[in-house]
């Protein structure tokens, strides 16, 4: 999949590139490991080619991430969608409740880094278009702190069988920081 992000004035930011590398479980025990390509607006690659190692591990329902680079790590933030989908239950409804969810980062031993996710709700079910095409989607919204962050406002449209279609991330002050458009699905 590749995400275009947008500066919260429409400015072409940058590129992210999803590759899911593996998969075994389901969605209360599970190890997943993805692999992920970030572009700057010219399309080339602000990590010299390298792919950024995303290991996800969720145990009874629980989910924990590791990452074996520290600058890819810390640079990640900038270029990936917020948010933990592997919370969110199928089947969902608009008018859902979602359960609040915290994800522990670990960066090597170095650095663990937690987010946390509040007061999530289905808001409404809505055909959203982007550039990969138009697709039928549940309006997630919530309340997420990273660590070193404030407490800011994210709405995500989420296609059953695709995943995030938009994200927009807000600031702390409400204006939009970034926003996220799915351009492909490989």
């Amino acid at each position: 999949m590749r995400w275009i992000i947008r500066d919260g004035q429409g400015k072409v930011f940058g590129y992210c590139d999803e590759t899911l590398v593996s998969m075994e479980g389901d969605l209360q025990n599970a190890k997943i490991e993805y692999a992920y390509g970030f572009l700057d607006p010219q399309r080339k690659s602000v990590t010299d080619g390298r792919l950024f190692e995303f290991k996800v591990a969720i145990k009874e329902g629980r989910t924990s991430a590791y990452v074996n680079n520290i600058s890819l790590g810390q640079l990640s933030g900038e270029y990936m969608p917020a948010g933990d989908l592997s919370s969110i239950p199928p089947g969902i409804r608009v008018g859902d409740k979602v359960p609040d969810s915290n994800l522990t980062v670990k960066v090597l031993t170095v650095f663990t880094a937690h987010n946390v996710y509040q007061d999530r709700r289905v808001v409404s079910r809505e055909r959203v278009s982007v550039p990969a095409g138009t697709f039928d989607c549940f309006l997630v919204e919530d309340y997420e702190t990273f660590t070193g962050s404030d407490n800011v406002k994210v709405q995500t449209w989420v296609a059953r069988g695709q995943g995030i279609i938009r994200q927009v991330v807000y600031k702390a002050d409400g204006s939009v920081n970034q926003i996220f458009e799915l351009t492909n699905i490989y």
